[in-house]
């Protein structure tokens, strides 16, 4: 994959630089004159999360250590991406139908597929049906995360579609002159580097770009000065003027202040009684044996009579939880043939109210 990376002054250029003459030709790219650092800033944080979710899936140890944009001209798709794994996602923004692409290095594909199934790490290999549904599950999590992102911190409404296996002629038929291409690249522990690549249209950006620099300029706006108190009123016999009656020879009328009884606290027996009605109101009661966190590669290898070791050691107290929050500990009793539960602590009334906190 050859390296398309421009300085940020290049970027700018493109995007921003194009002057009066360009202003009637949309052209499906973003909008000129936007800061675009905004939008790098941003994608970094979008795109952030795809080393997090590909580790947890996978066990591997992969680290964000750099990410870069770029423009986009359809010529270069064919030289650029021809040879790696694409996926397709449609999404809606503000009920805008958009289309965005994830691009993997074919070989590093392959090694994700191989370490969610169990099969071989070929670099040459072919994706089977399975090896290809985990990795569409594993730019699924990925995509549901940039999803969410986008909405909580642009706030832009916004809904994905399913994650679909891609090929390089329906991206070239997809992009046009003005499409941005994201560039993340992921290092582990050992020093080992690869890309991922993200391609969004030139609307989507436009979106994100109008969408940041919105906010900065609601930011940059001075306060309104707070309004002057209004002066204060003067007694009510001095200030208020006596009223003029519209009945014909009336006299003038005389205002007295209202006087109020003291009221007091006064609860009923039915009032009490009616905190009886939560009595009744059902529980969901779970008692947690343990639990623990496995990759999809073990949990593919399970067969009949496998075992799995859970993060409890024998004999310590299980855990006894009322609605999904933790209640008590306890120890397993059988009675009349049923599992169930002794209790052998359980939290103070203060320590239940702090877990609703």
């Amino acid at each position: 994959m050859a390296d398309i990376g421009l300085t940020q002054e290049e970027i700018d250029a493109m995007l921003g630089g194009g002057g009066a003459d360009d202003a009637g030709d949309s052209g499906g790219g973003p909008p000129s004159g936007l800061d675009t650092r905004a939008l790098a800033d941003l994608e970094r944080e979008l795109l952030g999360s795809i080393a997090d979710v590909m580790n947890a899936m996978t066990g591997f140890d992969y680290r964000v250590s750099n990410v870069e944009y770029a423009t986009l001209a359809a010529s270069e798709i064919h030289d650029l991406l021809g040879d790696d794994i694409i996926f397709k996602s449609g999404i809606t923004v503000d009920k805008q139908a958009l289309t965005h692409y994830y691009v993997y290095d074919a070989a590093f594909a392959r090694s994700i597929a191989a370490a969610l199934t169990g099969g071989d790490d070929d670099p040459e290999a072919e994706l089977n049906e399975m090896q290809e549904s985990a990795l569409i599950e594993v730019v699924s999590q990925a995509n549901g995360s940039y999803m969410t992102m986008i909405s909580g911190q642009l706030k832009l409404s916004t809904n994905a579609e399913a994650i679909a296996r891609g090929d390089i002629d329906g991206l070239s038929g997809d992009v046009v002159d003005g499409h941005l291409i994201s560039t993340i690249t992921l290092e582990n522990s050992a020093g080992s580097a690869v890309m991922i690549r993200h391609v969004v249209s030139g609307e989507l950006a436009g979106m994100f770009m109008k969408k940041l620099n919105g906010e900065e300029e609601a930011r940059q706006q001075p306060a309104p000065a707070a309004a002057a108190p209004p002066p204060a009123a003067a007694p009510m016999q001095q200030q208020m003027p006596q009223p003029q009656s519209s009945i014909p020879n009336a006299g003038t009328t005389e205002y007295q202040p209202a006087q109020f009884s003291q009221i007091t606290e006064h609860r009923t027996s039915a009032d009490i009684s009616n905190l009886d009605i939560l009595l009744d109101v059902p529980l969901q009661v779970t008692v947690e044996l343990g639990k623990t966190q496995l990759p999809i590669r073990t949990i593919l290898e399970y067969s009949q009579g496998s075992l799995i070791s859970l993060d409890k050691l024998a004999g310590e107290p299980i855990d006894l939880l009322v609605n999904g929050k933790y209640f008590a500990k306890g120890e397993v009793v059988v009675i009349d043939e049923n599992f169930g539960v002794r209790i052998t602590s359980i939290l103070s009334p203060a320590d239940r109210l702090a877990q609703l906190s």
